[in-house]
């Protein structure tokens, strides 16, 4: 009875520290993301660090150098984004009146095709539709203006890096097995934000080429919401492709270059996403599409829009580290199912 009651105390307590550390993840969200992304941009940048150090070149210069170059690499494209998200956001009210004038008439007339009693409005509400795409736009300008933020941030991040090893060993007495597991832990973890980041910048480009050749407005905007976005699978191609979508079908109606726009999004995210990924990436590096919706759910309750764009790596993150611990069988229930023979 004795055993059976510590083993509820015990339950209880650790549901408690689950409520109590959700609740300060929420609470912190202004803190914990720069340094999440931080994270993220540390592991992705650290390869490059290394490759110069082995040319001779001190660690603190070869930690100045990458910041600058990405600084250098994104500052220019950076700034022209967060100016496009907020002419976006200052213009959504008058998207409305477009769309009042170009697909309001349009609803009308497939309400004629046999469906009088349907108000199409309650389905495709222009007010609610622009007000979605506007919070994109501001969560975008938002997040550019703390790139100088995570950017201090991952520049200390990659300073310390040498030395984490030596301070995993003091304080918690890592054996050289158990620091070569964790090494191999680290480099998948890397292997796969470099590979993401790098397939999610092919898709991000690619879409905004195919969206200047059409000459849809903010091309680089769509095309940051494109990278971001391709983070998440299977619904990030449909939340990327919808605000461009809509502003086409807004400003012109359902015309060419609208049908043009869904065409380019499909063959892109096609090529990309199921030819280009699983043969780079490999198929074991992928999540169930039930831990997919699951972790978009969760994050995306704790941190909102932010929360939807970490929740797959972080979860990839952790299934990554369990593989080399002693929750594999976590990590296989994370994983997608098996192959039929």
């Amino acid at each position: 009875m004795e055993q059976w009651a510590t083993r509820w105390l015990g339950a209880l307590m650790a549901g408690a520290a689950v409520v109590i550390v959700v609740a300060g993840l929420r609470a912190a969200v202004t803190l914990v993301i720069p340094v999440l992304l931080a994270g993220f941009l540390a592991a992705v940048l650290y390869p490059f660090v290394r490759w110069l150090q082995q040319w001779r070149v001190p660690r603190w210069i070869a930690v100045i150098l990458t910041i600058l170059m990405v600084l250098a690499a994104f500052s220019g494209p950076g700034l022209v984004v967060q100016d496009a998200a907020q002419q976006f956001a200052a213009a959504a009210p008058q998207y409305r009146a477009d769309f009042q004038r170009n697909v309001a008439p349009l609803l009308a007339r497939i309400q004629l095709l046999g469906y009088p009693e349907f108000d199409w409005r309650t389905v495709l509400d222009p007010g609610a539709a622009l007000d979605l795409v506007r919070t994109l736009s501001a969560g975008v300008a938002g997040l550019l203006g703390n790139t100088f933020v995570i950017l201090i941030t991952t520049a200390f991040m990659l300073l310390e890096a040498g030395h984490f090893r030596q301070r995993l060993r003091r304080a918690f007495g890592f054996k050289a097995g158990q620091l070569a597991a964790l090494d191999e832990a680290l480099a998948d973890v890397q292997h796969y934000l470099r590979i993401k980041t790098l397939i999610s910048l092919a898709t991000g480009v690619g879409i905004m080429l195919w969206l200047i050749v059409l000459g849809v407005e903010y091309p680089m905007l769509w095309g940051l919401l494109a990278f971001l976005l391709n983070f998440i699978p299977n619904f990030g191609s449909l939340l990327a492709a919808f605000p461009p979508a809509l502003l086409v079908l807004v400003q012109n109606g359902p015309d060419g270059v609208f049908f043009l726009v869904i065409l380019g999004y499909v063959a892109v995210n096609v090529v990309v996403g199921s030819i280009l990924e699983p043969r780079i990436m490999g198929q074991s590096l992928g999540l169930s599409p039930v831990v997919v919706l699951l972790s978009l759910l969760f994050w995306g309750w704790v941190w909102g829009g932010v929360g939807l764009l970490l929740a797959i790596p972080l979860t990839m993150v952790a299934k990554l580290l369990l593989e080399h611990s002693e929750g594999r069988w976590l990590a296989s229930l994370l994983g997608p199912a098996a192959p039929r023979a």
